[in-house]
């Protein structure tokens, strides 16, 4: 490829989108997850420990959904950025005569 030049792979970054949705889909799983079994853990858990625990989780919760939104907004200017490609490429293609 010579300098200047570059090349879109529309579907590679389609396959990338499609597994940046399964990843959110199961990491909102595996969060959620975790959520009730902290929340079932402290059910009959009590004292400092159980505070200290409880105190450290959500810590950990807000660092975990900062985590999730981030992929989310990455995903997302991904998808725009594909689309922007396309859209690109449809409209030069139309420019020229067939």
């Amino acid at each position: 490829m010579q300098p200047g030049n570059y090349r879109v792979d529309l579907v590679g970054m389609q396959n990338l989108i499609d597994k940046a949705i399964d990843f959110e889909k199961r990491l909102e799983d595996r969060l959620s997850d975790i959520r009730k079994q902290v929340t079932n853990l402290h059910i009959d858990w009590t004292g400092q420990a159980a505070q200290t625990h409880q105190q450290a989780s959500a810590e950990w919760d807000t660092g975990a959904t900062e985590m999730h939104t981030a992929l989310g907004e990455l995903r997302k200017a991904l998808d725009h950025a594909r689309s922007a490609y396309h859209n690109a490429g449809e409209t030069n293609h139309g420019m020229w005569p067939q």
